[in-house]
């Protein structure tokens, strides 16, 4: 089910657990925008929620909803001119030192799946991010190393097609190269998301559930920043 981390009357930001499609689809699974709204109107609130950015239906962490619509205006103005400060945890396969990355990205609607690609043409886009290894392990899977990633760009699946392409596929993710089958679910995680509205600032941090594979891996001091 989906937790209430900060609410106020003009937003409210959740923890969307794994396999919850952001919003409704076609698959008519529960989703976190209607659970939010069922869990503020239970709570004899209003419950009108407009939708600002998502996160895929396989990574868990957390979304902002506008509940006006002059802050959903707002809130979408800050996504566009990057505002919004998104930071995720991942598990990654192989050894790594953390960078900047910085590539071309590519849609394919088709299969679903985000290409990097090596010039300009429509649909192609710019897709940054920065990262740093806390950690690695060695385990029988290979090593495995503990990332925290901030987002600069917004992209479709960006994180990880960044990280494959660099072959670092997040753990888990057999869509984009990952051969841990031990991972029932991919390991990405929203784990901080901030902003700086007008009378109003907004930092909201939760962790991955740490007892599950492949969050097991590392301490819970691994995990401090």
């Amino acid at each position: 089910m989906v937790e209430i981390l900060y609410k106020s009357k003009n937003a409210v930001v959740i923890y969307k657990p794994q396999g919850t499609p952001s919003q409704s689809d076609p698959s008519g699974d529960p989703d976190a925008m209607t659970l939010t709204s069922e869990a503020l109107c239970a709570l004899g609130e209003q419950d009108s929620l407009w939708l600002i950015h998502r996160l895929d239906r396989v990574v868990g962490g957390l979304i902002v909803f506008a509940r006006n619509k002059r802050y959903a205006a707002l809130l979408s103005e800050y996504v566009k001119d990057r505002l919004i400060t998104k930071e995720y945890y991942a598990v990654v396969d192989g050894e790594t030192e953390g960078g900047a990355l910085e590539h071309l990205i590519f849609k394919d609607p088709r299969l679903n799946k985000a290409y990097i690609v090596d010039r300009k043409r429509p649909g192609v886009k710019e897709a940054r991010l920065t990262y740093r290894a806390l950690k690695t392990v060695n385990t029988e899977k290979g090593a495995k190393t503990l990332a925290y990633v901030t987002l600069e760009t917004g992209r479709f699946h960006q994180i990880r097609a960044q990280m494959s392409h660099v072959g670092h596929p997040i753990t888990g993710d057999g869509k984009y190269g990952s051969k841990d089958n031990r991972a029932h679910s991919l390991a990405l995680f929203s784990s901080h998301l901030s902003v700086d509205l007008p009378g109003e600032s907004i930092d909201v941090t939760r962790l991955p559930e740490l007892t599950d594979y492949p969050w097991s891996l590392f301490n819970s001091d691994d995990y401090k920043l």
